[in-house]
């Protein structure tokens, strides 16, 4: 067992000296019959002895002069399950001041008391294992209590006491005057509600918190105005530690792996009629005639006894001793029901089958598969359409149905997985099917579910959810004794938004309200949660759906897409070009926009959709000729999104639709996803996270200035030019004594915190003592600021202000000049540049315009040689060109210098890059070679005819450029190598030329604006 002041010693900051640590207990309470204070022990073992420390700490301000002491009383932390040896709690904190007075006896005899003068340590105790009592009496003007503990320590007793005695004559002699600071204010951060270390919650932070950058989350400050440093310095640290954990445990640990196959259906009302399996497994149906005979459909008021109102069989069925619900232990299933509104019932259930009956269950002749999921995450919409569906529930019904079909699908591995929970809302089923033996690894498990449909809460539009602990085992063959790992908190959320294709708005709502309404409410009371010792609970809060190490959002999202229908059944229906044009579909997706205009589900991770859209299938004679249903646009309504922190890999392996299932107006959809978490113990995290918050526990507390050193104070990018990075280095280095967190702030308060052309990583930041942070400065320029920078001054300057907490400010000076490009320009511009756009000096030496030339010599350099050199070469405009090699191109684009490659020249690489090169020249243009105004007109054209008429409503630079253009891809689709791919040629230049309008409800038609281009080079 540690020492006392070894104890003591690990708790105290560097800042504080332990002088004197005794072992000490309680003195048992006159009305109580325990001889000792303890904690309560388990089930089948009795209570354990609190063990308590008692020590004497002194603390030296910053300046010398002053020395303040304190009497600390330790507590040994309860014995849980997942608490670490020797873990210790501060219980009191008494300053040693004016009023304070510390004294002993022993039975029958006299006292010693430090407040009397005569007082001394000269006080006989021979006796040995002599059971002393100590009082500590905090002074009269203080709002703390006395209190009494007993100990068998006599010489450290006679040692504490002197240490007191010292530290209270010398409080003594000072007076309010000799200082200008709290004289204990460093003993704050041992009592402050906040002394646990953030990072020991077993809550884990809004994912949606965690996205956004540090810095937009701190208080405004600029330059002379630091802002709120003290709320600034516990996000910092709390990022900080996040980071260290991350860095140095995480990544570099064991990890766990968990493959979770993920599926949504909106099933139309229907019950199963076919196999699964596709869906559920990823595999190829089984032969047609294995279809699941229709079930009969059971009206809710026929079922009689044996389908109560679920409700009232949950209020039944629980114990109204306590008002808990059901054992989570027993071997039953039981029903948690709960009611959105008047009308509409939820249903919640968590299967509760004993781990030995599980594992036994699954027979050794069924081997397990790598690619088989560990966890099968389901989602269902419209469950029931009927009207009584709003009325009563039908889960014993429909969700049975689906289930059996759903291990049915599962074929002969149906033995290996069990269900570990469902939640219902009318048509709306989540159903989480997991690994047998996998099952003791998932724990406190809870379920909800909203209704945001008629009148805003009814349940026909809405969502489910499930929210669990995974607990990876971090030593498989360890004895059951060895502690749990550190679980990782999962959320599924199942939804089902507003319909139509104009109520976009209204989905974006519906998502929103769902944010903000889904709560899982607390599983059992604080006064529970502390009568168990479950510390590490999040039983007892309620949690959003977004306090998640892992959250998965599926279902009938709804989101349409804005083309007009003709428009979208073309482009589905050309075999030939269906990958290139479920791309350009992706671009009209309403979820896409709402996700890049950060409407709804900012921060989601969607991977991109190459699957045919999944609605709306028709089984009549009103369907063309893929099944899509003539009335209803087709629409990738059915989604599956995820969001998690850095603590959690997650790795889409696929994302799909399964066309062979057919019972339904949709096609269901799946992913499937490889999980890594951390497979660590909790005390292995705990220790960590102790260690490294002694550290920086107390920063706001601390007397003494923090001091960095920041260099070099000024930096010259030199020369930057467009996409290409320029990095710089800065220092900040630690030379004080405690340690410092900083942030970079603005110069004013409506100012950014760097120039737009300069990134810094970290922005944020905390060093300690003796170590120092580099910054990492990037000199970059996109193409929005590079079509500012071609029309403004090339000279770049600025200065960066580094704050820091509770300290001064620093200040960077940073410069750098930029290399204009012809790129981001508009036509107009660069038909007027006198030469190479490098040589312009100012922007205001362009050209008058009637003396421009008739179109810009960068496009046509690029034409011409790819006319005179790469007309035989296979695969241009469809293969992506060479990086570095389209820098070059660039580079002598903007200079002016030959087309000069040397051993090069012939390599079809060079020929690819001045492809791809005049493909973004072209994209990166202010505005496309058809300007906007124009586009509706094109797409009417009817003829060649009229569409070479229609160039003359053109600028003669747009038209000679358009005539260039189209003449060499023309010759192009004219060779034997593009023989069949010149539809392809049209569908990658018809947005590179007409630009699309993601913003209109109602863009303008893509077939048109193809059909003019086809007129040209077709």
């Amino acid at each position: 067992m540690s020492t006392a002041l070894d104890i003591a010693q690990e708790i105290i900051r560097p800042t504080e000296d332990v002088k004197v640590a005794i072992d000490t207990r309680s003195a048992p309470r006159p009305d109580s019959e325990s001889e000792q204070e303890t904690w309560p022990g388990s089930d089948h073992e009795p209570p354990v002895p609190r063990r308590k420390i008692l020590a004497v700490v002194s603390h030296v301000h910053a300046d010398g002069k002053h020395e303040h002491g304190c009497v600390f009383v330790f507590t040994h932390k309860p014995p849980l399950v997942h608490s670490i040896p020797d873990d210790y709690l501060v219980e009191h904190a008494f300053p040693i001041i004016h009023g304070f007075s510390i004294s002993m006896s022993q039975p029958r005899q006299t006292t010693l008391d430090l407040s009397s003068p005569a007082a001394g340590s000269s006080f006989s105790l021979n006796q040995p294992k002599t059971e002393l009592t100590v009082t500590i009496n905090p002074g009269e003007d203080t709002p703390f209590s006395p209190i009494t503990l007993q100990t068998h320590d006599i010489q450290g007793l006679r040692r504490l006491l002197d240490e007191c005695k010292r530290l209270k004559e010398a409080f003594a002699m000072e007076t309010a005057d000799d200082f200008d600071f709290e004289p204990f204010g460093w003993v704050a951060p041992y009592m402050a509600d906040h002394a646990l270390p953030p990072l020991l919650s077993s809550i884990p932070p809004d994912l949606r918190k965690l996205k956004k950058p540090v810095h937009t989350r701190l208080s405004a400050a600029s330059a002379g105005m630091p802002g709120d440093d003290i709320s600034d310095v516990e996000i910092i640290r709390e990022e900080w530690m996040r980071s260290k954990v991350e860095d140095e445990l995480f990544s570099r640990g064991e990890k766990a792996g968990l493959n979770i196959r993920v599926g949504t259906f909106n099933v139309n009302g229907k019950f199963p009629s076919q196999d699964l399996s596709a869906w559920v497994r990823g595999e190829a149906s089984r032969p047609p005639a294995a279809f699941i005979p229709p079930l009969k459909e059971i009206s809710p008021l026929s079922l009689g006894e044996s389908q109560k109102n679920p409700v009232d069989e949950a209020l039944a069925t629980e114990d109204p001793s306590n008002g808990q619900p059901p054992d989570a232990t027993s071997t039953d299933t039981r029903s948690l029901s709960a009611v959105s509104d008047a009308t509409t019932y939820v249903n919640f259930s968590v299967d509760t089958q004993s781990t030995q009956t599980a594992v036994s269950d699954a027979p050794p002749d069924v081997p397990e598969d790598p690619s088989d999921p560990d966890m099968l995450v389901l989602g269902f919409q419209e469950l029931d359409l009927s009207t009584d569906a709003l009325l009563y529930s039908t889960k014993t019904v429909r969700e049975e149905a689906w289930c059996m079909a759903v291990f049915a699908g599962l074929g002969e591995k149906a033995v290996l997985y069990e269900k570990l929970a469902s939640k219902q809302l009318v048509g709306m089923l989540l159903v989480i099917i997991v690994k047998k033996r996998l099952r003791p690894n998932f724990s406190e498990i809870r379920g909800l579910a909203v209704g945001v449909g008629i009148m805003g809460i009814m349940g026909n539009k809405g969502a489910t959810a499930i929210r669990l602990l995974f607990t990876p085992t971090p030593f498989p063959s360890a004895a059951e004794a060895a502690p749990l790992g550190r679980p990782t908190v999962l959320t599924f959320v199942n939804a089902h938004l507003a319909a139509f294709d104009e109520m976009y708005e209204k989905r974006n709502a519906d998502f929103q309200e769902l944010s903000k309404r889904l709560v899982f409410e607390p599983a059992i009371s604080v006064d529970e949660q502390a009568a168990n010792g479950s510390w590490y609970s999040p039983a007892a809060a309620p949690l959003s759906i977004f306090e998640s190490d892992a959250l998965f959002w599926l279902g009938d999202l709804n989101y349409r897409l804005t083309p007009h229908d003709a428009d979208v059944r073309s482009l589905l229906a050309d075999d030939q070009l269906r990958e290139e044009n479920i791309k350009t579909l992706r671009r009209f997706d309403q979820l896409s926009s709402a996700m890049r205009t950060k409407k709804a589900f900012e921060d989601f991770v969607e991977q991109p959709i190459r699957h045919l859209p999944s609605y709306r299938f028709s089984a009549g004679v009103h369907a063309d000729g893929m099944g899509y249903d003539m009335k209803r646009k087709p629409a990738w309504t059915d989604r599956i999104l995820h969001m998690a922190s850095k603590a959690v890999t997650v790795k889409q392996r696929s994302y799909t639709s399964h066309a062979t299932i057919t019972m339904s107006d949709h096609r269901p959809v799946s992913a499937e996803f490889e999980l890594e978490v951390p497979a660590l113990g909790l005390d292995e995290y705990e220790s960590f996270v102790q260690r490294v918050w002694r550290d920086v526990s107390a920063i706001e507390y601390v007397e003494e200035r923090p001091r960095v050193r920041v260099g070099p104070t000024n930096i010259d990018f030199a020369k930057i030019s467009y996409t290409r990075e320029v990095t710089r280095s800065l220092e900040v280095v630690n030379v004080g004594k405690v340690p410092c967190s900083f942030r970079f702030v603005p110069q004013g308060p409506a100012a950014d915190i760097c120039p737009p052309w300069l990134r810094i990583n970290p922005v944020t930041g905390l060093v300690l003592p003796g170590e120092k942070v580099d910054v990492t400065l990037t000199a970059q320029v996109d193409e929005e600021l590079a079509s500012k920078l071609n029309l403004g001054q090339a000279h770049l300057e600025d200065t960066l202000v580094l704050h820091t907490a509770l300290g001064r400010d620093h200040f960077v000076a940073v410069s750098a000049d930029y290399e204009r490009t012809c790129f981001t320009t508009s036509l107009s511009w660069l038909v007027r540049l006198p030469g190479p756009v490098r040589e312009l000096k100012s922007p205001d030496d362009v050209l008058p315009e009637d003396r421009g030339v008739n179109a810009p010599r960068e496009i046509m350099r690029l034409v011409n040689w790819l006319m005179s050199n790469a007309t035989e070469t296979v695969g241009l405009f469809f293969t992506p060109g060479d990086e570095e090699l389209m820098r070059q191109i660039r580079e002598k684009l903007d200079t002016g210098e030959e087309f000069n490659f040397g051993a090069l020249e012939k390599d079809p690489k060079l020929a690819l890059a001045f492809a791809d090169t005049l493909v973004r020249l072209l994209e990166s243009l202010s505005e496309p070679v058809i300007p906007p105004a124009l586009h509706t007109r094109c797409s009417q054209m009817t003829s060649r005819d009229e569409a070479f008429e229609l160039l003359d409503d053109l600028p003669v630079v747009n038209v000679n450029v358009w005539i260039s253009l189209t003449a060499f891809l023309h010759f192009l689709g004219q060779q034997d190598a593009y023989q069949g791919r010149v539809e392809q040629l049209v569908a990658i230049f018809t947005p590179v030329l007409f630009r699309d309008d993601l913003t209109s409800p109602m863009p303008v038609s893509i077939i048109g604006r193809r059909n003019f281009l086809r007129y040209f080079i077709g």
